[in-house]
């Protein structure tokens, strides 16, 4: 679960990387869900991003604490897809973010096999700027 918890962060996290995105403070609705949940899992967070927020070698720096490794496919206007692929729990999974200067819709499709069981999940995060970061 500890990989899950950090796909969900990579989820939060991923639309810092766009340079569209204006600095100040976005509130992030982060919805998980899976086969066999009761019902999906909701988080919120609230985060001043700032200009540096931007620069994919900082954020690239911070995954390096699991095994997850997330490759960039591609960017068309103001759309971003990756891919990601975890070794050591054999989760992969491909991801989309809708980005503009005020929101951002992102979902991240996650599956692996696990004890022989089948896992799936969906990850979808929607976000928007609030104003400038409080001082």
């Amino acid at each position: 679960m500890r990989k899950v918890a950090c796909l969900m962060l990579f989820a939060m996290c991923v639309p810092a990387l766009a340079q569209e995105m204006e600095p100040g403070e976005w509130e992030f609705v982060t919805s998980m869900s899976a086969p066999g949940m009761p019902q999906a899992q909701t988080f919120t967070n609230k985060r001043c991003v700032t200009a540096k927020d931007s620069d994919p070698s900082r954020w690239a720096d911070k995954q390096q604490a699991s095994d997850c490794k997330v490759s960039p496919s591609k960017k068309s206007g103001g759309t971003y897809t990756w891919e990601v692929s975890c070794p050591s729990t054999g989760m992969r999974g491909t991801g989309t973010a809708r980005i503009t200067r005020s929101t951002v819709d992102s979902e991240l499709r996650l599956a692996a096999g696990m004890g022989g069981q089948k896992f799936e999940m969906l990850t979808k995060t929607t976000g928007k700027r609030l104003g400038a970061c409080p001082k």
